[in-house]
This record gives structure tokens, C-alpha cells and sequence, in this order.
């Protein structure tokens, strides 16, 4: 009778370890499948179109606040002050980034992809990877841009879930920043309106923002007064660049790239160099 006990009870205990593992690779699955659902809507969101139309602030910064210190440009005034950045692409070759880091910049805007302007196939900037890693390793504060060339709301949103797809985990705090620039008359994305242009930015950027990340919209004082209505984006962060000594675009801009022919240390050649406006 013991011996029947003893085998009945291995048995129960067989079946109950079989069956716990069964509910803990059950439960794994469930939550990682919900997981990924959640993930999936948020980023194929459908564009719903624009907002409505609003008043843009203007910009409360003082032509006196800016100024040069070791190579730098800065700003302060009572209510700002700025660190002082750089942006890359494969364009900057291999960089140093210790070097780039003891040189005083603080922040780095990487290029992680880009859409042709030509074929219109989405393609990841070949550095963008070991530039993400070398920078996140020298200490330095991240924000990524996307090249676009999107002619529609829809192929914007594919660029947004491109870059969330690759940057999610990575360690991005600076602003995810869409960019648009028309290179030439054969360019795909050439004989949009401004209010096309301005619906795929907004789709884009939509896409961004419902994924946690701070959206911001990239263009010259030019492209940002002419090309797009910033009417209906004025609820997105700007990264104005304008190479003047002191700029005069006169609404609201969280960074400023100043000019395009920079020098730093840990990069050969030339870098763009901006500036970032961060309330005291």
C-alpha cells in the first residue's frame, strides 16, 4: 500500500511540475504577444489628418544673448541657456567619439536612415549603429533624425516606424527629428505643395510622439516659412538651421544649427554644429 502511495504521489508531483511549466510558457507567450499587439498598433497607427490651425509663438530670445567660447556658440539670457552639439551621417566617416566628447560637445543628432530621392526605397545610414554605440559610450546625449522623401501620409508613417523600429531601446532622450529637403527638380518629393508637405511631416511626427519620443521638425528658416505651414506643426519641437551669426527666424525653435562647416576633434572633415535651447 506505502509503495502504491509513494508512486501515486511521484506521479502527482510529475503532473504538477509539467503542468507549472506549461502555464509559466503559456503566460510568457500571452504577455509577449500582447506586447508586440500593443507595440504594432502604436506604430501603424492610421493618419488622421491635420489639426486645427494655431497661432505660433514667437521666439523671447535676445540678439544679445548669444555668444562664442571655445569654438562654440552659446546663448543665456534670464530664462535660457544652451549646450552646444553636433549631427552625423555616414558622411562623417569614422568618429572618435571620446575625442568629440573632451572637445565640449554634449549632444549628437545621428542620421538613422534615409529614403531615396530617386528610388524611393528606405535604406539605414551605414554608421548609424556604431555612431549610436560610440556615442552612447562617450557620454553623450542622443537624438536621431530621418531623411524623408515621402510623397504621402502613408509612406511617412512607414519612415516613422522604421526609425522607431530601430531606435527602441537604444537609449534615445533628444528629439527624433523629421527632415525634408528638396535637392532637385528630379527629385520624387519635388511637386509637393506646401500642405502635402506639411500633412507627411504631421503624419510622421504623429507616429513619433505616440511612441514616447520627442518629435521635432527640421528645416531652414526658409523651408520652415515657405514649404510647410507650421500653423498646424506648432505643437512639434524646431530645429532651425540658419548660418547667419544671429538668426531671424522669429518663432519659437528648441535648436539651432548654426552652421555647416564645423571642426572637432574625433571627426575628419567637416560637421554641422547646432545648439540646444534648454529652460533654467
Amino acid at each position: 500500500m506505502k509503495k502504491k502511495n509513494d508512486t501515486f504521489l511521484r506521479r502527482l508531483r510529475k503532473d504538477f511540475k509539467m503542468n507549472q511549466k506549461l502555464m509559466i510558457g503559456v503566460g510568457v507567450f500571452v504577455i509577449a504577444f500582447f506586447a508586440v499587439l500593443s507595440i504594432m498598433y502604436v506604430v501603424l497607427g492610421n493618419y488622421s489628418g491635420l489639426g486645427n490651425e494655431q497661432t505660433m509663438k514667437e521666439n523671447t530670445y535676445s540678439n544679445s544673448g548669444f555668444y562664442r567660447d571655445n569654438g562654440f556658440r552659446y546663448y543665456e539670457d534670464d530664462e535660457y541657456e544652451t549646450l552646444p552639439g553636433i549631427d552625423v551621417s555616414t558622411f562623417q566617416h569614422e568618429v572618435d567619439w571620446d575625442a568629440v566628447a573632451d572637445s565640449g560637445v554634449k549632444f549628437v543628432m545621428i542620421r538613422v536612415g534615409y529614403r531615396g530621392l530617386k528610388s524611393g526605397e528606405i535604406n539605414i545610414d551605414e554608421r548609424f549603429k556604431e555612431n549610436i554605440k560610440g556615442a552612447k559610450r562617450a557620454g553623450l546625449k542622443v537624438g536621431v533624425y530621418f531623411f524623408s522623401s515621402a510623397i504621402t501620409p502613408d509612406e511617412a508613417i512607414e519612415e516613422a516606424r522604421f526609425v522607431v523600429n530601430h531606435i527602441r531601446g537604444k537609449g534615445v532622450t533628444y528629439p527624433v527629428a523629421f527632415d525634408m529637403e528638396i535637392t532637385s527638380a528630379d527629385d520624387r518629393n519635388a511637386g509637393l505643395t506646401a500642405m502635402e508637405k506639411t500633412e507627411i511631416a504631421d503624419a510622421f511626427l504623429k507616429v513619433i510622439k505616440r511612441n514616447g519620443f520627442d518629435p521635432m521638425i527640421y528645416g531652414s528658416k526658409t523651408w520652415l516659412t515657405k514649404d510647410v505651414d507650421m500653423n498646424y506643426l506648432s505643437d512639434y519641437s524646431v530645429w532651425m538651421a540658419h548660418y547667419t551669426k544671429r538668426p531671424t527666424y522669429e518663432y519659437e525653435y528648441q535648436m539651432w544649427q548654426y552652421s555647416s562647416a564645423g571642426s572637432i576633434d574625433g571627426i575628419k572633415g567637416n560637421v554641422d554644429m547646432n545648439m540646444f535651447f534648454i529652460k533654467k
